[in-house]
């Protein structure tokens, strides 16, 4: 049908298969001291985000209606890591009543005021880690039109650049100027019949650790009212976290 740009329609297609492990170790010990840790072990794979995903939802699909398809025929082409779902993921949580204060281990017997100011106190931790988000590499529908198929008219604003053979997609040393390598891919040319080859979700971006801290005591000014002062530390440790790459393999800044 020439006259037609685009024609959409609906369908229910998409699947999405999760495995986890998870592995906890939970201790509270004996002086106040409690110790709370989840290692999460993901494998995420999915075709629900459309044809070469650059986030959680959706590029170039309609917004009602869902993602758009770049190979009705192949949809299984679309699977790959889910973009949302890093495979590695640790929490720790720390508590710890310090033994300060009457009848605690240190200045166990001093005077209501003085336990007023020095006792009560608790401090906490938590660490996060997880490794990055699962990107996919492309270049824009307008730049070239390998399967002769016209995406761009179909809503299909990005597509998957060729994999270069024996060319690894990560540098040895990723520095913020290049965390990816660009010589591992190449945009196909128009009208050969074929989508390109690389496949959804192959990068991990860059991972994301912060260690947070907070100290606070609660002040019984009578037996009905209490205040809670606390102070907060977020990224104590001043711990860089990277941003998403660019992943436009026709750009001048790609990774």
């Amino acid at each position: 049908f020439p006259n037609f740009r685009e024609v959409l329609t609906r369908a229910n297609g998409p699947s999405d298969k999760y495995d986890a492990l998870i592995l906890e170790l939970n201790r509270t010990l004996g002086g106040g001291l409690t110790f709370n840790n989840a290692f999460t072990f993901t494998h995420n794979l999915t075709n629900a985000l459309g044809a070469v995903p650059s986030g959680a939802i959706p590029v170039g699909g309609q917004g009602d209606n869902g993602d758009n398809v770049l190979n009705v025929f192949n949809i299984a082409a679309e699977t790959g890591n889910a973009f949302y779902d890093p495979s590695k993921k640790f929490l720790s949580t720390l508590v710890y009543a310090l033994p300060v204060g009457r009848g605690k281990q240190f200045l166990g017997n001093v005077s209501k005021t003085v336990d007023a100011v020095v006792g009560g106190w608790s401090a906490s931790t938590i660490l996060l880690y997880h490794s990055g988000f699962w990107l996919t590499p492309y270049f824009p529908s307008s730049t070239s039109d390998p399967s002769g198929t016209a995406p761009s008219d179909r809503s299909v604003k990005q597509q998957n650049p060729d994999c270069n053979a024996g060319v690894s997609g990560y540098q040895k040393n990723p520095t913020i100027g290049g965390f990816f390598n660009a010589g591992a891919y190449s945009i196909p040319a128009s009208d050969i019949g074929r989508f390109g080859n690389c496949g959804v979700g192959i990068l991990e971006g860059p991972s994301t650790t912060t260690f947070s801290s907070s100290i606070g005591q609660t002040f019984h000014v009578n037996e009905r009212v209490r205040l809670h002062y606390e102070a907060q530390f977020a990224n104590l440790f001043n711990i860089n976290n990277w941003g998403l790459p660019n992943t436009n393999v026709g750009s001048s800044s790609f990774g």
